[in-house]
């Protein structure tokens, strides 16, 4: 009786290890098959087929003079003054955080670090190495105003090129 308990429990014994040697190999093979699947994705090309982003926002009459928009879903600005038409960035220069238009002062704030930015982008005060970008403005063939976001013009001190639509 003795025989067929130890017989038993040796057959028991290469069970679990033969359960335990399985989940080992299988774990670590998938381990292996993560970690090049990994490798050949950092290998692989990454090609956007992405459209450019342009973005109508509406006819050169819809902005009053002195007239700053928040467009948010697009996260920029369109600021119009006497001059013309500015298209600005609201991501700020520095950490890349969300500036905020504050009408009472005539600045945008960055909230993270303090930065400000005068009416028509440029730093201020603050952290901000070099005023904000400004984006590629037109006008399309039905007279809307239209911000091409894939042409960003990163500029340093100075007054900023506005964009003046011809008077039909």
């Amino acid at each position: 009786m003795s025989l067929k308990t130890n017989s038993s429990a040796s057959e028991l014994k290469q069970g679990r290890r033969r359960f335990l040697l399985r989940l080992s190999w299988t774990g670590l093979s998938l381990c292996l098959i993560t970690f090049l699947a990994a490798v050949l994705n950092f290998f692989w090309p990454r090609v956007s087929s992405r459209p450019a982003r342009s973005v109508q926002v509406g006819f050169p009459d819809d902005y009053r003079p002195g007239q700053v928009v928040y467009h948010r879903g697009r996260k920029l600005f369109i600021v119009r003054d006497e001059n013309g038409f500015l298209s600005l960035s609201a991501r700020c220069t520095h950490l890349g955080c969300m500036v905020v238009w504050n009408r009472d002062h005539h600045m945008f704030l960055c909230p993270c670090h303090g930065g400000k930015y005068d009416a028509e982008g440029q730093n201020a005060e603050g952290p901000p190495p070099r005023p904000l970008d400004l984006f590629a403005l037109r006008l399309d063939d039905n007279g809307f105003l239209v911000v091409d976001q894939d042409i960003i013009i990163k500029r340093g001190k100075g007054p900023a090129p506005r964009f003046r639509p011809k008077a039909t």
